[in-house]
C-alpha cells in the first residue's frame, strides 16, 4: 500500500519547501526572533519565575512555621488537659455524696412532716372528743330537760331543773 502523494510535494519532500534558500532563510529568521525574545524576555520570564519561587519558599516557611506553632500549642493544650479518667471519678464521687446527702435529707423531712402528722391528728382527735361529748352533754342536757319536763311538770323552775341537770352530767361524767 502506498500513501497518496500531495500536491505540494517537491523534490524535498512533504516537510520541506521546494527551495532550500527558503529554508534556510525561514530558519535564519526564527533563530534571530527567538533570540531577541530571549534577549528582551528572558530577564522578565526568569524575574518572574524566580519570584514565584521565592513566594512559595515563603509561604512554605510560613506554613512550616505555622505548624510548628500549632503543635507546640497543642503540646500546651494536651498537657493543660486534667485526665478525664480522674475527673470523671471525681464527679461521679461528688454525684454519689450529693445523692447520700440528698436522701438523708429526704429522710429527715418526711420523718418530721410525720411526727408533726401525728401531732395535728392527736390534736384533732382531742379536739373533736372534746366537741363530741360536748354535744352529747347538750344533747342529755336537752333530754334530760324535757323528760323532766314531762314528768315533773311545771313543779320545778327553770332554775333547779338547770341544777338538777347539771348535777346528772357530772355524775355521768364520774361514771
Amino acid at each position: 500500500m502506498s500513501l497518496p502523494i500531495l500536491a505540494a510535494e517537491g523534490p524535498n519532500g512533504p516537510q520541506l519547501a521546494a527551495d532550500i534558500n527558503e529554508v534556510i532563510w525561514g530558519s535564519l529568521a526564527f533563530f534571530v526572533i527567538l533570540g531577541i525574545i530571549i534577549w528582551k524576555a528572558g530577564p522578565a520570564v526568569v524575574k518572574a519565575l524566580n519570584g514565584r519561587t521565592e513566594r512559595i519558599q515563603r509561604e512554605f516557611d510560613e506554613a512550616q512555621a505555622a505548624r510548628s506553632a500549632a503543635e507546640l500549642k497543642l503540646s500546651t493544650s494536651s498537657a493543660d488537659t486534667p485526665d478525664l479518667g480522674s475527673e470523671k471519678r471525681r464527679i461521679m464521687a461528688e454525684a454519689q455524696e450529693t445523692a447520700t446527702r440528698l436522701r438523708v435529707d429526704t429522710a429527715a423531712r418526711a420523718k418530721a412532716e410525720a411526727e408533726a402528722m401525728k401531732e395535728r391528728a392527736t390534736s384533732d382527735i382531742q379536739n373533736q372528743t372534746r366537741q363530741a361529748l360536748a354535744d352529747l352533754r347538750e344533747e342529755i342536757a336537752s333530754l334530760t330537760r324535757d323528760s323532766t319536763e314531762v314528768l315533773v311538770g311545771e313543779q320545778l323552775d327553770a332554775g333547779s331543773q338547770s341544777g338538777l341537770i347539771d348535777t346528772y352530767i357530772s355524775s355521768l361524767e364520774g361514771a
